[in-house]
Formats: structure tokens, sequence, C-alpha cells
């Protein structure tokens, strides 16, 4: 093995000729490049959707619990204090949709209405202008698109079940407050009302409440607490549900884009059997003087099969050096922007995992032994005695 270890060494540090020298550099270049770009890439695909997810809780509750017969709860302060007794922290709560116009603007929009206290605990860092209180909290980009401020009055017009038929009710509140979390579907479309006004703009009862907002020590176990709300025979849709689409389509275009960019690592592995293949030409004599000195043809594919290996663990560490110092520097300083209307939050997140990165270096790495390994094994066929009569 010290042998072997020697003439790994030898060969890649002392190869004797430019050519070969050369490309083994462009080998290790080649590799790194597409390294880099794997870490780069794995990590704007992780870090969009921890952001997305970051910015969804925002203002998602972790469970949405409704009555079983799909019907207003009457006793929610009983069904409250049972919600809290699995854990969860249970507020009562209103959603639907209605329609908003304001001078020429008309435009459908998310109302949820819900206890101050907990609405209080959401926004208080995302609060702009004006503060959380009893009114409409209205959305960053919906206020300035029905140019709206702190102070001055929003029409709504909710639709009602009447005896006489389904009607358009008008109903006028007072804007208190604007928030921005920087995540459009929330920005753009939603307006937070506290419960006094939701019932009223709905016709409920004031011991009416549609819904329930559960909230739980850990969001991504929201799933466990569903099954437990179910056993108590309430309904129960977990944020993950709510959403369950989108992370899915984001977790099939990670695959996808991964293994896209995946194949820069394959085109490298070119440059390392073109390089150990010059390498086995220019050592000819020296491979046939191996071999007469006892060398069998696995010593021979070790010894150049490692020297691939080496330039691909070279290639992969200076491919990591550069895919996590430009995902860091972008990542902080949020240099890539991007329009948040398309993509849903307004600049590329870049957060590389540990998990990733041993991976692509392990699958770099044994690119490169297999890249390495055919011209190795080519050269280790070669006579002891063809080598030494052609360089005689």
């Amino acid at each position: 093995m010290g042998a072997h270890l020697f003439l790994i060494r030898k060969y890649i540090f002392t190869s004797g000729s430019r050519v070969v020298s050369v490309f083994a550099l462009l080998s290790v270049l080649s590799i790194s490049l597409g390294v880099a770009i794997l870490i780069i890439v794995t990590g704007i695909m992780n870090g969009f959707q921890s952001e997305l997810k970051r910015r969804i809780l925002i203002l998602q509750p972790h469970l949405h619990i409704t009555h079983p017969m799909g019907i207003p709860f009457r006793n929610v302060e009983e069904v409250i204090e049972e919600l809290e007794s699995l854990g969860i922290d249970a507020s009562p709560a209103i959603l639907g949709k209605v329609i908003v116009y304001q001078g020429n603007t008309i435009d459908g929009v998310v109302i949820r209405a819900q206890d101050l206290e907990h609405v209080r605990k959401e926004l208080k860092d995302y609060m702009v202008r004006g503060k959380v209180d009893k009114g409409a909290m209205v959305g960053m980009s919906l206020a300035s698109r029905l140019g709206v401020d702190p102070g001055m009055n929003l029409e709504l017009v909710s639709l009602r079940q009447t005896p006489f038929g389904p009607q358009m009710v008008p109903y006028k509140v007072k804007v208190v407050g604007i928030f921005e979390t920087g995540l459009m579907m929330h920005d753009d479309q939603t307006v937070i009302l506290d419960l006094e006004n939701g019932r009223r703009l709905f016709g409920l009862k004031d011991d009416e409440t549609p819904l329930i907002f559960g909230y739980v020590p850990d969001p991504y176990k929201a799933n466990e607490y569903c099954k437990k709300v179910f056993q108590r025979n309430y309904g129960c849709t977990s944020w993950q549900n709510i959403n369950r689409t989108l992370f899915s389509a984001l977790r099939m275009e990670r695959l996808a884009i991964t293994l896209s960019f995946a194949l820069i690592l394959l085109i490298s592995a070119i440059n390392v059997v073109v390089s150990i293949t010059m390498l086995t030409l220019e050592k000819r004599w020296e491979i046939g003087l191996m071999k007469a000195l006892g060398f069998t043809k696995w010593d021979i594919t070790t010894v150049f099969t490692g020297v691939g290996g080496i330039l691909g663990l070279l290639g992969a560490i200076v491919g990591s050096i550069f895919g996590w110092g430009i995902s860091y520097i972008t990542d902080t300083y949020k240099l890539v922007k991007l329009p948040a209307d398309v993509y849903m939050i307004d600049y590329v997140p870049i957060k590389p995992q540990i998990g990733d990165w041993v991976v692509v270096l392990i699958l770099t790495f044994i690119i490169s032994l297999l890249a390495a390994f055919i011209p190795s094994v080519i050269a280790a066929r070669l006579k002891p005695v063809d080598a030494l009569r052609k360089v005689v």
C-alpha cells in the first residue's frame, strides 16, 4: 500500500508532461465547477422551501379545526378547553372570501377574523403602519393597490344566505394597521379582522364560531395533533395538508433540477478519463517496469484509479469552498432579488445542507473513480515486454 500511495502522489504532482498537467488541472476545475453548482442549486431549493414554509407559518395556523357536522361551534369555550388539554393552543376564528371595493378598484380578498391576542403575537414583527386593534389590518401590497391607510374605511361585500336566497351584503370597517410578511399570498390577498367585526361581516351570531385555529409547539408535527383531534370527533386539517400540492411540486422540482445539474459531474468525468489515458500513455515504460518487478494488474489499476480519485477529491474540496462561500454571501446579503408577485418571496435564499453536501462529495468521488477505472484497466493489461520494447 505504501508503494501505491507513493506512485499516486508522484503521478499527481510530477507527471512530467505539461499536456498531462493541463488536462489534470482541467479535470479538477471542471469537477470543482460541477460541485459548486450542485451545492448552490440544492441550497437554493432547500432555502426556497424552508423560507416559504417560514413565511407561510407567519399567518397560517397549524391546525384548522371544525365542527363534525360542518356547522358553527356554539360551545366554543368548552371545545377550546378540550383542545388545550391535548397541548393545542386554540383560538376561535372565521375564514372566508369577500369582495373589496375602494374607489374604482374591485378585488377578491381572504378575510381572517380572530381574537386580537393571537393576532398581536403573529403580527408583532410585521406591522409597518398603524397597530393591531379592533378593525381591519391589511396586507401591504393590497393596501397599496387599494390606496388605503390607517384611519380610512374599507368597503367589503359578503355573500350571505337569507330566506330569500343568497344576497350580497355591504360592510364598512375602519383600517387600523398595515402589515408586511414578505409573502405575497399574505400581503396581497389577506385582510385580518377582530372577531366582532368578522361575525358582523358574515352575519354570524355572537355565540357562533365556524372555525378554531390550533397552534402546536412543533409545526412539523401538526399531523400528529390532527390525529388526536380526530379522536375527539372533530374535523381537522393541518397546514401541511392545506399546502400539500405546493410542497409536492417543490419536491419534484428540486429532484428534477438537481438531476439536471448532476449531469455536469458526468461531463467532468470525461476530463478525468482523458487525463488518466494520457498519463498511462506517457508512463508506458514505467508500467512495463512495474510489471517486470512483480506488480500485478490490480496493483497498476489501483494506482491509476487512485490518481483519478484524488483528482476528483481535490475538485470536490475546491468546489465545496466556492459553493459554500457563494451561498453564504448571496444569502446573507440577499444579493439576488426576485419579483415577489411571481415567486412568492422577494429574494433567492440559499441554504445548503450538510446531508446534501456529503452526498455530493461521495457521488463526485465515485464518479471520478469509475471514470479513471476504465483507462487504468487498459493500462494494466499492457505486457511488460511490449512496453519496454516500444520505449527502447
